[in-house]
């Protein structure tokens, strides 16, 4: 029993047991970023290297952080060539997922063979094992493991094993009579262990120490063990030399300053387990080894390291109280952080310690814990061997059956088969075919809704635009009408003059003549754009529609103003609405003419073959139309700024829903500089839509508007 506390609390130890349990500085965000703000701009493989290398330095204890940096800097390292770096990050990650996640940490074993090939590199590569191995044995107690190494090892002929290979299996038969002898209770068997140990350092100590070291420092942990479990002195220098390669190690790594490096753990616990050779030091060292160690664990915070070997410290001391609560605070610390440990050998110290101090009750409350963790740990074990048990039973009788039934199971086999290829050869096409249907009336419903949401959003958008329009329509219908109602009131006074009279009749006249060409705009727009109006169709002489159109306008034009036509062609025939064509050109030249004082206004025609279009233009010597507006004046009861012109602001959304219906377009030239042109294009071959649809394609509440 003795041996086994000693190996659980010793041994164990100096193998990292309590690695998850040290709290560490969390990382400094400020150099975080600003390390994380360089990667982008560092083009060199070996500078992206040291940056990962620090970022991971600063991740202090936390694993998940570090790990995904550690992995960046091994592909930065191999990329550069920098076998340190490969070796550093290599030796990490092997080290921290031995334990926690064997599957990892046998990748990154396997990895090294491919990044660090050679014979260069094969104790390095054997450390890792190694590493691994020792990790599972302490950890896991999985001599399985280790007995499956050496059996692929002795596989070999001992003539083809590399000198390598050999120092690698006299380390692991060393290991796997230390750990065997200890879980069969054979504790005479474990001095056998140390010649294995001791001729592989022998070995080692033929190369140089670049390579050897990782593996040497294993084997000089494991030889320390050995020689604590046999109280054998030598322990003490073993450790001092783990200690010593530890910082050769690290002085070895020249590359580039690493001020936020933790290298305090490894000589943290390598000082605690100097405090485990009570029997085999003087007092006063192990005091001094204490103080160290406590001093490194309380600059890294780590509460479980403080408590595990302050509690043997003081037990060694004889100050077995101080020792119990140290045992009290490292078991509730174990289960607080969810550490796996073996509580039994801890409970059965505390028992001692307890019956040392003669309180038998809390004595016999330590041991039953201990039988208790022992015992559910034999019922498992147990368990586990009679399931174990059970199914080699299982399997012999399925055997001796299959043995009588195979005829039978074969048929049965056959005729089950043909019958399950039916049902799923059935079930795979009424897969298929309800399949098929749900995917028809999910994307039914899916059109649905998107139909429904488009109908809703347009909904909004018409009702908004009706709003728009009536207000616009309103306020364009109450200033002639204000001006009929208040010039009409004051025709009414006697005490006005002949001439007055006149000029407010005329006043009123006017407004009312705008009132009325705005209540007809407003009802044409509405009619056009409902599709209510019907164009007569038929083939009309343009040139001669444009004569009488120009002469039509003529009251129009200021007093000065000269109107031209401009005609490719002296005659041609062109199937229209002569109506609505007069319509668009009128309105065009009406507009013309309000703005231009002087100059001239044409109005073209040209005939274009390739597109199959006659256009009709409206050019002017006016003020023009600023580009950022010229798209603007198409709009319902748009005025440019500063328009103080007379007009519905009607009579361009009417021209350009007219080329709408025609199948048109109709734009202001951009290119014309000399004042405002419009261009109204005509296909050669109209068609109209079918009756009863709305031939505006808009309704008047959603159809972009016009005037200038």
């Amino acid at each position: 029993m003795h041996h086994i506390l000693l190996k659980a609390l010793a041994s164990g130890l100096i193998m990292s047991l309590f690695p998850y349990a040290a709290i560490s500085a969390p990382p400094k965000p400020a150099q975080t970023d600003s390390l994380l703000t360089l990667l982008p701009k560092t083009p060199d493989a070996a500078d992206r290297g040291r940056i990962y290398v620090q970022l991971a330095d600063l991740s202090g204890d936390s694993l998940e952080l570090a790990a995904p940096y550690w992995e960046a800097a091994l592909a930065e390292a191999h990329k550069a060539g920098d076998t340190y770096g490969c070796k550093d990050a290599l030796d990490f990650l092997v080290r921290k997922f031995a334990d926690r996640d064997t599957r990892r940490a046998e990748k990154y074993i396997a990895l090294s063979d491919s990044i660090l090939p050679g014979s260069r590199h094969a104790l390095f590569r054997s450390s890792l094992y190694a590493y691994y191995l020792w990790k599972q044995m302490n950890d896991n107690n999985s001599i399985e493991t280790v007995t499956r190494a050496l059996e692929e090892l002795k596989g070999k002929n001992r003539d083809q094993l590399t000198p390598e290979e050999r120092i690698e299996w006299e380390f692991l038969t060393g290991l796997a009579i230390d750990f065997s002898s200890i879980s069969t209770e054979a504790y005479g068997n474990i001095p056998k262990a140390i010649p294995y140990v001791e001729q592989a350092l022998e070995k080692l100590g033929k190369y140089p120490l670049e390579e050897r070291l990782h593996l040497e420092k294993i084997c000089h942990d494991e030889l320390s063990d050995l020689y604590m479990l046999c109280k054998d002195k030598r322990a003490e220098e073993q450790i001092g030399q783990c200690i010593d390669l530890h910082r050769k190690w690290l002085a070895m790594d020249d590359r580039f300053e690493r001020p936020h490096r933790d290298t305090t753990g490894y000589m943290m616990r390598a000082y605690a387990k100097m405090v485990y050779l009570r029997d085999l030091i003087p007092e006063e060292k192990v005091s001094d080894y204490y103080q160290k160690c406590m001093e490194l664990a309380r600059a890294k915070c780590d509460t479980a390291e403080i408590y595990s070997t302050s509690a043997r410290y003081y037990q060694y001391m004889g100050d077995n109280e101080r020792a119990v609560a140290y045992i009290d605070s490292t078991i509730t610390a174990y289960k607080r952080a969810g550490i796996k440990a073996d509580f039994a050998p801890i409970y059965a110290t505390q028992s001692y310690l307890y019956e040392a101090m003669g309180e038998y009750k809390k004595a016999l409350g330590a041991v039953r814990e201990a039988n208790n963790i022992r015992f559910n740990k034999r019922v498992e074990e147990a368990q586990s061997s009679l399931a174990e048990m059970q199914t080699l039973f299982d399997v012999d009788q399925l055997e001796f059956e299959k043995s009588r039934l195979t005829g039978r199971i074969r048929f049965i086999a056959l005729l089950a088969g043909g019958i399950l290829v039916l049902l799923l050869i059935g079930w795979s096409v009424y897969q298929y075919v309800m399949v098929r249907q749900l995917k028809q009336i999910r994307r039914q419903l899916t059109d649905a809704n998107e139909e429904i949401t488009r109908q809703s959003r347009r909904a909004m958008e018409s009702e908004k635009m009706k709003t728009a329009f009536i207000n616009s329509m309103c306020h364009e219908i109450r200033t002639p009408l204000n001006a009929i109602v208040g010039f009409s009131s004051l025709m009414q006074g006697e005490e006005l003059s002949q001439e007055e009279r006149a000029e407010y009749c005329a006043i009123v006249v006017n407004n009312s003549e705008m009132l009325l060409t705005l209540l007809n705009d407003i009802l044409d727009i509405s009619s056009l754009e409902c599709g209510k109006i019907k164009f007569n169709c038929s083939s009309e002489e343009i040139v001669q529609v444009c004569q009488h159109v120009l002469m039509t306008t003529a009251h129009t034009r200021q007093e000065g103003v000269e109107g031209r036509l401009e005609c490719a062609v002296g005659s041609y025939m062109l199937v229209t609405d002569v109506h609505r064509l007069s319509q668009i050109l009128i309105n065009l030249l009406t507009n013309a003419g309000k703005f231009t004082s002087q100059g001239s206004i044409t109005l073209g025609v040209e005939i274009d073959e390739a597109h199959r279009e006659v256009l009709f233009s409206v050019a002017d010597t006016g003020p023009g139309i600023p580009l950022d507006k010229q798209e603007m004046v198409f709009n319902r009861f748009e005025k440019l700024d500063g328009n103080k012109k007379k007009g519905t602001g009607l009579g361009l959304a009417i021209c350009r829903q007219i080329a709408m219906i025609f199948g048109g377009r109709i734009w202001v030239d951009p290119t014309y500089t000399a004042g405002a042109r419009f261009v109204f294009a005509h296909p050669i071959d109209i068609r109209f839509p079918e009756d009863g649809e709305n031939r505006g394609g808009v309704s008047p509440l959603e159809a972009p508007g016009s005037s200038r």
